[in-house]
């Protein structure tokens, strides 16, 4: 049975404490087994900030980067 929004509540405050807690600037986004997001921020203007440079980053060439996949079929062996 999937989790509702009531439900993510308390883990949704945990994040927002411990980001706070150590960063005077956050954002989280996260997303759920049905693909609806939730986000949060401490600041609108931090948080558009942050989106925008997240994005330019994803964006950008990456260089020099190595990625190892897993097959989940050949770990379970």
């Amino acid at each position: 049975m999937p989790m509702t929004d009531e439900q993510y509540e308390d883990i949704y405050a945990d994040i927002r404490a411990l980001l706070a807690e150590h960063f005077p600037n956050f954002m989280f986004i996260v997303m759920d087994d049905n693909g609806d997001l939730y986000y949060d921020y401490n600041n609108v203007r931090i948080g558009r900030m942050l989106v925008k440079e997240a994005s330019a980053e994803m964006q950008a060439e990456v260089e020099d980067l190595e990625v190892v996949w897993f097959d989940e079929e050949e770990e379970e062996d």
